[in-house]
């Protein structure tokens, strides 16, 4: 009791004189001159409860506000002759308050719309020192709501004292539970949130945890020794606004022995919280020896763009490990890792993973997600894989990777995490590039706009090669920058993008005529390749004379479809690399050469490699010596994309293409999955992907700002009729006739 005297008398010192500098320096702005003389209220009382008191009427026709344009204003002036904690109200049940508070220079100390007793009421409430001081009532909408009554009070109330919890000792926890309402005193570091003020004493120097917990507040928790807290006093206060995901807040850090304050205060966004909020307060000393035991998981590098595109899909890669020890309590628990980003309501989990098991985590086990992440001690396991995540809108953001520890009952035991910031882009950059739209030449760059307000905007700029003055119409200016879009954002590196790098260049080239870039073009393309190449394979016969479908059998139709796209393939490379050549020797890309580039990597993503990443993992069961039931052939199978495909997909395909005896091709297709149900993956991941290419096609555009381009739009439009029945032989089929 002897030491909290003393620090209570720390505490009173502290009030007298406390005048919140961080906060009233972040505050002062700059303001017009009144419109109106101020009305002088007189001088405040020292007593608590003293009161001075005015009424007034905001008429729409006289003074103006010094910080908000047409808005009624009235200027009170005021005395304090003892330095204290003062409230000061502007009430009115017409309008909506807004209250201004200023040095006796006009310089404004703080201002607040609402946190009165009733919603639209206006309130500040600090400690202030002995001086004159300004009040303006305004009201937050300004004329256009007409007149209104209000009424100030100026209050004198009594400085808050904080409740003492006692002396925390090892083994002894200190709690207690207490409310927030409009009535609280008010928060030191936040103007107009109700707070309260705790004091203990800390006979010893320990590490200290200090939980403030709300089921409807968002607390926020600061803690410093008793006479730093009031004075705010940098370096030596801790404070936590929300901890582990959730608006609890929690202190935890050695702290010297002596008597420490805290103040427990509450986001109130916009007064939307209860009036009446309920909060707990818990105080422990952590065992150090016992919490160096526990596994310290931790994210140790993110891998992540400084710029990137907004809407586009961006990979997150990371390494998390284990620093600490490995003896989860009870021997159990897991981790949760995940990444949240801004939103329009505040940020929110943008991905996660599956809790990862203890056993994964043993102690200096680290796991990484891409090379470039990748430590010499790290590992890749399938648990441990990147985020993928995306922004969907233009200016400065940021995003935050986290992992948090458990035990085996579901107790958080350890919380680490990187933030990093970014730029999101309204579209890609690149330098310029030479276009040829109808025979004219065209130099097409896309840049950052610096001098826009809002970051991030990127700017495209189509000017003629022969004539840089001379205007470009729109028709021409949106063919120049898609070709300049395809250049840059797919033939420069097709090649390493993931479905075309996996596709084979083994086969003598097959040359075909690439259907047109949408999606019920690619189905019938893919239904009449199922078609030919199940013919062949002699199956359908086979079915037909009541035999069993021989896996074997089925492994060779998808050997034999990876054959032939393999020489496709071949062919379509074949021609990018020559289009790439005549660019680099300075030739500009046509209009219709782009076209025809982006038509054919549709075709290649779509429909060969679908069909073409089933074979390899044919390829690996006749390889392995457990066959099909090797573990990594499984893994193989499982870690196929998959979608979420109607049941009458395939028939549809084969009915829009014109196949005949589809009744049986269907019969047929059951009877093949069954047996290898590899040959699943070939049918359903062409059918996926066709059904998916208009929407790449779409955010293509979306990209370069192309999505309004009529003509454009017309190139991904549905076939208006149906095609033509494919013939046997027809290499506009997409594939060699089966005699081939």
């Amino acid at each position: 009791m002897a030491l909290f005297a003393g620090g209570l008398a720390l505490v009173g010192a502290g009030a007298a004189s406390a005048q919140e500098p961080v906060l009233i320096q972040a505050e002062q702005t700059t303001q017009g001159e009144a419109s109106c003389e101020a009305v002088d209220l007189g001088t405040l009382g020292n007593t608590p409860g003293s009161e001075l008191r005015a009424d007034g009427r905001w008429t729409t026709e006289d003074c103006d506000s010094r910080f908000r344009s047409n808005s009624d204003a009235h200027t009170y002036r005021f005395e304090i002759a003892a330095t204290g904690r003062i409230r000061v109200d502007v009430m009115s049940s017409e309008a909506d308050s807004f209250l201004y508070l200023l040095d006796g220079a006009g310089n404004r100390i703080a201002e607040i719309d609402d946190g009165g007793v009733e919603r639209l009421n206006a309130r500040i409430e600090r400690e202030l020192q002995a001086g004159a001081y300004l009040i303006e009532a305004t009201t937050t909408a300004g004329r256009i709501r007409g007149p209104a009554d209000f009424e100030v009070t100026v209050t004198r109330v009594a400085t808050c004292e904080p409740q003492i919890l006692g002396v925390l000792t090892p083994g002894r926890k200190l709690g207690v539970t207490g409310v927030w309402t409009s009535e609280s005193c008010q928060s030191i570091f936040l103007t107009g949130h109700p707070s309260q003020y705790f004091a203990f004493s800390l006979p010893q120097g320990a590490r200290v945890r200090v939980e403030l917990k709300s089921v409807s507040g968002d607390s926020v928790l600061i803690v410093a020794p008793i006479a730093a807290l009031r004075q705010v006093v940098p370096g030596q206060v801790a404070h936590n606004d929300d901890v582990d995901g959730t608006r609890n807040s929690r202190v935890e850090q050695y702290l010297s022995p002596g008597i420490y304050g805290i103040e427990a205060t509450t986001y109130r966004h916009r007064d939307l919280q209860s009036p009446r909020i309920e909060f707990t307060l818990h105080l422990s000393i952590v065992e150090e020896e016992a919490q160096r035991r526990l596994p310290l998981l931790k994210i140790e590098e993110v891998d992540i763009p400084t710029e990137v595109v907004a809407g586009d899909p961006v990979p997150v890669n990371y390494r998390a490990g284990n620093l600490g020890g490995d003896s989860f309590p009870g021997g159990e628990g897991e981790a949760l890792i995940y990444t949240i980003g801004p939103s329009r309501g505040g940020p929110r989990p943008y991905d996660r993973l599956q809790p990862v098991p203890s056993n994964l985590w043993q102690a200096s086990a680290s796991h990484h997600t891409n090379d470039e992440t990748s430590s010499a001690t790290s590992t890749a396991i399938p648990e441990v894989h990147p985020f993928s995540v995306v922004f969907p809108s233009h200016g400065p953001s940021w995003l935050f990777t986290g992992i948090i520890t458990y035990d085996g009952d579901g107790n958080e035991i350890g919380f680490y995490g990187h933030w990093h910031d970014l730029t999101v882009l309204s579209g890609p950059t690149y330098d310029p590039v030479k276009v040829e739209v109808d025979g004219a030449a065209y130099s097409v760059s896309a840049q950052i706009d610096h001098d826009a307000e809002e970051t991030g905007v990127v700017v495209t700029t189509v000017t003629a090669v022969d004539d840089p003055e001379a205007e470009v119409d729109q028709a021409t200016q949106e063919k120049a920058r898609y070709a300049a879009g395809v250049l840059t954002q797919l033939l420069d590196g097709i090649f390493d993008r993931t479905r075309i790098a996996a596709l084979p260049l083994a086969s003598p080239p097959y040359s075909i005529t690439v259907p047109r870039p949408v999606s019920d073009s690619l189905l019938k393309t893919a239904a009449t390749r199922f078609a030919a190449t199940i013919e062949a394979s002699g199956l359908p016969e086979a079915l037909a004379n009541g035999e069993a479908i021989n896996p074997v059998a089925v492994d060779d139709v998808v050997l034999a479809a990876a054959e032939r796209v393999s020489g496709i393939y071949v062919s379509l490379a074949a021609s990018w690399q020559t289009m790439l050549r005549r660019i680099d020797d300075g030739e500009a890309i046509s209009f219709a050469d782009a076209v025809a580039a982006h038509s054919e990597l549709i075709y290649a993503e779509s429909i060969l490699w679908p069909a073409y990443s089933p074979s390899e993992i044919v390829v690996a069961a006749r390889a392995a010596e457990l066959g099909w039931d090797d573990p990594q052939v499984q893994e193989m199978l499982d870690g196929q994309p998959s979608c979420d495909l109607d049941p009458t997909a395939l028939r549809d395909a084969y009915e829009a293409a014109g196949v005949e005896n589809v009744d049986e091709l269907i019969a047929l297709d059951s009877e093949m999955r069954a047996a290898r149900p590899v040959y699943g993956l070939l049918i359903d991941g062409a059918l996926c992907a066709a059904a998916e290419a208009d929407a790449a096609s779409l955010r293509f555009l979306e990209r370069l700002a192309l999505d309004d381009s009529e003509e454009l739009l017309k190139m991904f439009e549905p076939e208006e009729g149906p095609e033509p029945e494919p013939q046997a032989g027809d290499d506009s089929a997409g594939e060699p006739s089966p005699s081939s």
